[in-house]
């Protein structure tokens, strides 16, 4: 280890007396002869810092404990040995210039701040920028402080002493305005020169305007306000004040809810009812706030961001609070004190506008007895917003136009719109209608830009052969986006999913891609591999993502290419726990509680035989249901069972025949018989149970006897001694036949015994139902 001291961090240039770090010393003589506030890397000289505006964590800790008002806000950090080399004291007043803008401000030592840097507490000067900071000068002092006000709040006594109060020992400099916030509303504060002091700096160039400060028993007086000029702008105002929401175009559910629980009872001086808003980016949250702030004039303070609602402290001005964030931000401890102290007053009403609820604390969401979601725009709430800013971008202004291009928008948020508009400016296409295509096929709709895939130009011409599947798609899929109306009206329910399946080749992802672009929807595709995660409870997370965002944007056609991945057989060698959850989630969402609204899962694979029967039911499985019939309701069901192969079928006094009941005695098979059921029960291939009364009025005991016979699957039948038609469940035997068949017949091995099978227990059966 080498005994030599170390090199200083600092080093002064001998030629031009700068101080540099020791690591810039050779980049410095780039510089050397170049004012200071030219060079590109930080260095001190002759009372003049160039360097870099950095952040500090908990920078407010290093401040004096009474450091309050200007004192606070304009504080400045600086490491000991940068303060000593341009030779400051604490509290001493510095000018910081960055670009164009000019801040005054007082410095502080700070251990934490790097050499030749600085850390300013307002967030007016950029982070991380270089900047150039300098010291004032010479300072002097006024007992009279005159300033200008830009607000839109009256000055009052309360708002006059609070100003006087900001400004006690504060460093302020002509005509370089201030902004604060005085009860949540933005105020703009310029000290003016008195007149003979701006007649004798007139015709100097080049001076820079002095620095002065307040005394401790100074006057504040406001220059530009009077009752007159006040009482003026108000009615110049007054005609431009919006009265209600119908500017606004779309978000129908979220402007009623505001009307009924804001504006209302503020009409009628009541306390209105706070509100919690959310949707996605670009829903509109902002600009239906803006235009209610407007609306509510000086009842409303409008806070739009986090800080500015951790500087209100919880006290703001009028009834109505509008606070519109992305997200109250937990770490910042500010913030969520002063939104807690707005919600426990019960005479103030708070707007917060969110991006998701989800996100927002249990304590905070509880407090709001209304919440309104702003949800991607219908087409009805898409063709209102175009035409509230169709003209803005010289878009054609016929209710023709917009209908055609809300018809094909579908998820496409009040910002995509927008954008939208100005994308079709530079398209391509001849008509503007030409060019709003263009352009859709290149903006993605906010809600799914992590999931949507670009939509190609295949068409159904492009795909050779498979003229059936192509219809039978286009039926499944086109037609009830097209003409809903017809789908309602014949109460037909359009298929939730379509499995795409054959050997690798045969046009299975080219017909996706078709029907992506034919079906004008938007198109989700996934692969089924992308949905795993090594993090438990992601993978699930991930398809509940999914079919939330496809419902959101809906209509919607959800693409699984490889949903073999996703979808394989529970219980298999090669299933494993996480997929069986995932598997279990899907199922969910196509047929749980969480139903899914006009989203179609389109999935594709060429190895069907790997996929879970229960992703592949159409409804309840066949082999699960028990057919019921009683009376002339035994025909039908006997035909049912005699064509699809069901559980069990059930036979509650059956008939043989229509035309037997009709014509008692008769063995002739009729032409033209509605009911031939004796010819059909021959080829039911269930478990069959025979119920009858031997004293039926109705029907013939001896219509279930020749059932029983004909019927090849027939288990012991219940042949009840003395009952009529209709009072067969009222014997206890009933009830009891009923459920040993379904506890265990109903699931035995079907019978496969030829059709005039009569063994001896099927005739000793029949007799004693007779006999009884």
């Amino acid at each position: 280890m080498s005994s030599s001291k170390k090199k200083p961090i600092l080093v002064t240039c001998p030629q031009c007396s700068a101080v540099v770090l020791t690591k810039d010393s050779q980049r410095h003589q780039d510089f050397c002869s170049k004012p200071a506030t030219e060079s590109d890397i930080a260095c001190a000289r002759n009372g003049v810092l160039r360097g870099f505006n950095v952040v500090v964590d908990r920078a407010e800790g290093f401040l004096p404990p009474d450091a309050v008002g200007w004192e606070k806000e304009h504080s400045i950090l600086m490491n000991q040995q940068t303060m000593e080399s341009l030779g400051l004291l604490a509290r001493q007043p510095v000018r910081i210039v960055y670009a164009d803008d000019v801040f005054i401000g007082i410095v502080w030592p700070c251990k934490e701040v790097s050499l030749l840097k600085v850390s300013v507490i307002s967030a007016k000067i950029p982070r991380e920028r270089m900047i150039t900071l300098e010291a004032c000068g010479k300072v002097n002092s006024v007992k009279i402080l005159e300033v200008s006000l830009e607000t839109d709040l009256t000055p009052t006594p309360a708002l006059t002493g609070f100003l006087q109060a900001y400004f006690s020992h504060s460093y302020l400099q002509y005509s370089l305005p201030v902004s604060l916030r005085y009860l949540g509303q933005r105020i703009k504060v310029t000290p003016e020169e008195h007149i003979e002091k701006r007649m004798e700096r007139m015709g100097l160039d080049g001076v820079t305007p002095s620095v002065f400060t307040t005394s401790s028993n100074y006057k504040l007086q406001i220059s530009n306000f009077s009752i007159e000029t006040s009482q003026l702008k108000y009615s110049n105002n007054k005609n431009n004040i919006p009265t209600d929401l119908s500017h606004v175009g779309g978000m129908f559910t979220a402007k009623q809810v505001l009307e009924d629980y804001v504006i209302a009872p503020i009409r009628r001086n009541e306390t209105p009812c706070s509100v919690l808003i959310w949707g996605l980016p670009g829903s509109g949250k902002t600009v239906l706030l803006r235009e209610l702030s407007a609306i509510l004039a000086g009842s409303a303070t409008f806070i739009a961001s986090c800080e500015e609602l951790a500087d209100i402290n919880g006290v703001v001005a009028g009834k109505v609070v509008i606070v519109d964030v992305n997200e109250v931000e937990k770490e910042n401890l500010k913030a969520s004190r002063s939104l807690q102290q707005l919600l426990s007053d019960e005479n103030l009403c708070v707007l917060l506008s969110v991006r998701s609820s989800e996100s927002l604390d249990l304590g905070f969401r509880v407090r709001f007895p209304v919440e309104a979601e702003i949800t991607v725009p219908t087409q009805d709430e898409r063709f209102s917003i175009l035409s509230n800013i169709s003209e803005q971008y010289g878009i054609p202004s016929e209710n023709a136009f917009h209908i055609e291009v809300a018809r094909h928008t579908h998820g496409f948020t009040g910002g995509d719109l927008v954008s939208l508009l100005k994308a079709s400016k530079f398209a391509r296409g001849i008509t503007p209608l030409e060019k709003i295509e263009d352009a859709r096929k290149r903006i993605r709709p906010t809600g799914i830009r992590q999931f949507i895939l670009e939509v190609p130009s295949v068409s159904w011409n492009d795909i050779g052969g498979n003229d059936e599947l192509k219809l039978e798609i286009q039926q499944a899929v086109i037609w009830p986006q097209k003409h809903p109306e017809a789908f309602e009206r014949f109460g037909i329910d359009p298929p939730a999913g379509i499995l795409l399946y054959g050997p690798p080749g045969c046009s299975k992802t080219l017909i996706a891609r078709a029907l992506a672009n034919e079906a004008k929807v938007n198109f989700l595709a996934v692969k089924g591999p992308e949905l795993f995660s090594k993090w438990v409870g992601d993978s699930e997370k991930a398809i509940r993502d999914l079919f939330a965002r496809a419902r959101q944007v809906a209509p919607t056609i959800v693409f699984f290419d490889e949903i073999d991945a996703v979808g394989s057989s529970r219980g298999s060698e090669k299933s494993s726990g996480v997929s069986d959850r995932v598997l279990a989630q899907l199922l969910t969402e196509l047929d749980g509680l969480e139903k899914s609204s006009r989203v179609i899962l389109l999935a594709a694979t060429n190895r069907p035989d790997q996929l879970d029967s229960a992703l592949l039911r159409p409804g309840v499985p066949k082999e699960k249901i028990i057919l019921y019939g009683q009376s002339i309701g035994t025909v039908p069901s006997v035909d049912l069972a005699s064509r699809e192969e069901v559980a069990a079928l059930i036979l509650h006094s059956p008939l043989m025949s229509g035309m037997r009941v009709a014509f008692p005695g008769t063995t002739t098979t009729w032409c033209c018989d509605a009911f031939p059921s004796i010819e059909k029960v021959p080829r039911v291939k269930c478990p069959t149970l025979v119920i009858h009364g031997t004293d039926d009025e109705v029907i013939d005991f001896s219509h279930g006897v020749s059932i029983y016979e004909r019927c090849p699957t027939s288990v012991e039948p219940l042949w009840v001694p003395g009952a009529g038609h209709n009072d067969i469940e009222l014997h206890a035997a009933y009830l009891e036949r009923l459920r040993s068949f379904i506890d265990l017949e109903a699931s035995a091995i079907r019978v496969t015994a030829p059709i005039n099978n009569t063994s001896s227990n099927r005739t000793s059966a029949v007799a004693n139902g007779v006999s009884a």
